[in-house]
């Protein structure tokens, strides 16, 4: 009896352990590809934020998994930066390939341009796929590209020479 208390207390320790593994915050680096999450219902909020901190532009980009039919609200610091688009359904199941996914335009998925500073992540559920026990998102951050300021210059003088030849033309 002594054994099966025991038994019972560890498989209750080792589902809570599990549970709050997803739960807290991530630290996002940007380049390093996507970062799985999990989600419950419509009307709740995803249980992991994710914190980075910026010195130059970036591209925020959500996506999710599976089977078409989730969408998120975006927030800052609790401040809202946008929804993704609304998923198209029904839709082929892209599995955890989040590149196919938002390749795909079925699924739901949204990009944010973000500046210099400190960002603070999380997202509330606004839809479902109905019917899939399949809850999986993704996130990742890519650093925006910066234009060479060679490549302005070089088009300007390109620019120029076109013109003086047209202007000797006449």
């Amino acid at each position: 009896m002594f054994s099966t208390k025991l038994k019972a207390l560890a498989v209750a320790a080792a589902m809570v352990t599990a549970g709050s593994s997803q739960a807290g915050t991530i630290n996002l680096v940007a380049d390093s590809g996507w970062t799985r999450f999990s989600f419950g219902d419509v009307g709740t909020t995803v249980g992991r934020s994710f914190s980075f901190s910026l010195a130059a532009n970036a591209i925020l980009t959500i996506v999710d998994g599976f089977f078409a039919g989730e969408q998120f609200a975006v927030f800052n610091n609790a401040v809202a930066l946008g929804t993704t688009s609304a998923p198209v359904t029904p839709s082929k199941n892209t599995g955890m390939n989040f590149d196919k996914a938002l390749a795909d335009g079925q699924h739901s998925f949204g990009q944010f341009n973000l500046g210099p500073g400190t960002y603070l992540i999380s997202m509330d559920v606004l839809a479902r796929a109905p019917g899939t026990g399949n809850r999986l998102g993704a996130i990742r951050l890519d650093m925006a590209a910066v234009p060479v300021p060679a490549g302005g210059v070089l088009l300007l003088s390109g620019l120029g020479i076109a013109a003086l030849f047209r202007r000797r033309r006449r």
